[in-house]
């Protein structure tokens, strides 16, 4: 395993290079398989990388929805607190 974490834009940037050594025409059928065999590796690589990334947005929208949440009951409370200590005021 790697040290450096590799991101999106190091792997589609290593794509890009196999499409275009693909696309010369100049590569036997084997490099050409094992080119393309390495192209779809870093494409799982790249849906992986996406992936997690969309699994840690919905992570933080939901804890921020948990948090407003939250936050909204603590304020009803509070005004209900604030109301009831005015009520026994009279």
């Amino acid at each position: 395993m790697k040290d450096k974490k590799e991101n999106i834009e190091s792997l589609m940037k290593q794509i890009e290079n196999i499409i275009e050594e693909l696309e010369t025409g100049e590569l036997d059928l084997d490099e050409s398989i094992k080119k393309y065999e390495n192209g779809m590796l870093l494409i799982d690589k790249c849906k992986k990388i996406l992936k997690e990334a969309k699994l840690k947005i919905e992570i933080l929208k939901k804890k921020d929805k948990d948090e407003d949440e939250y936050i909204e009951k603590y304020e009803r409370e509070e005004e209900n607190d604030i109301e009831n200590d005015d009520k026994e005021l009279f």
